[in-house]
């Protein structure tokens, strides 16, 4: 039960989402994982089952935290090389 924890925690995607984009800025791999993660992402709703409201923010958060970090990571990522 505790990789449930960490998968439901908008934490885990965020660190996922961050390493995608800094390691690979924006090309069409990254786009590309991205994609697969947003899938996933909606797999793992349909597959978790109705959320409770203590956690139902948090699980619903991960999705935009997921994206967000990318678009960070690219921007490290930028900054970096240039």
């Amino acid at each position: 039960m505790a990789i449930l924890g960490y998968i439901d925690s908008p934490l885990s995607w965020a660190v996922v989402g961050f390493a995608i984009g800094a390691a690979l800025g924006v090309n069409f791999i990254s786009v590309a994982l991205v994609a697969v993660g947003l899938g996933a992402f909606l797999l793992y709703m349909f597959l978790h089952g109705p959320a409770e409201q203590r956690t139902e923010g948090k699980l619903f958060a991960a999705a935009p935290v997921f994206i967000v970090a990318w678009m960070v990571g690219f921007v490290v990522h930028n900054l970096i090389i240039r």
